[in-house]
């Protein structure tokens, strides 16, 4: 059960790491840097550098545990644990440069980059921290290479 719980959980993860890499991109985008002074946007350099903190690679371990769990294939273990262990960390990074891109208004209440913050820590938390899935990939591939 807890197994399949950790891959709708990673959905919501990435999902959420794909909201605050959104807003971090978009505010980067239209800030005029230095009082409107600027010809272009303050935030264009800031914004391609920002761009690629989404991971990829972690909606397709989602997918791989979405397979796995509609399936009801031998790999659902393995592929819960990995899903939930790369969409913590996604989710997590994301929300954290969404703030670092906000600068100190990230954590004002005029801007949800907090909201997305705290989200992503407490759904760290919950079903299991992310040391504890990380040990039960680890075991559960254990174990499939010793069979």
């Amino acid at each position: 059960m807890l197994d399949r719980a950790a891959v709708l959980m990673a959905f919501e993860q990435v999902g959420g790491a794909d909201r605050a890499l959104e807003m971090g991109r978009d505010y980067a985008l239209d800030r005029i840097a230095f009082g409107g002074r600027s010809l272009v946007p303050g935030g264009e350099t800031h914004a391609r550098r920002h761009v690629r903190l989404g991971d990829p690679g972690a909606v397709r371990i989602c997918y791989y545990g979405a397979w796995a769990l509609s399936t009801n294939a031998s790999e659902l273990p393995e592929a819960a644990a990995a899903a939930r262990i790369s969409a913590t960390q996604a989710f997590q990074h994301c929300s954290k440069n969404n703030i670092q891109v906000h600068g100190g208004m990230g954590f004002t209440w005029e801007f949800d980059c907090h909201l997305y913050y705290r989200r992503s820590n407490a759904m760290a938390l919950s079903l299991g921290s992310l040391s504890y899935w990380e040990d039960a990939l680890i075991d559960r591939m254990r174990k499939r290479n010793a069979a």
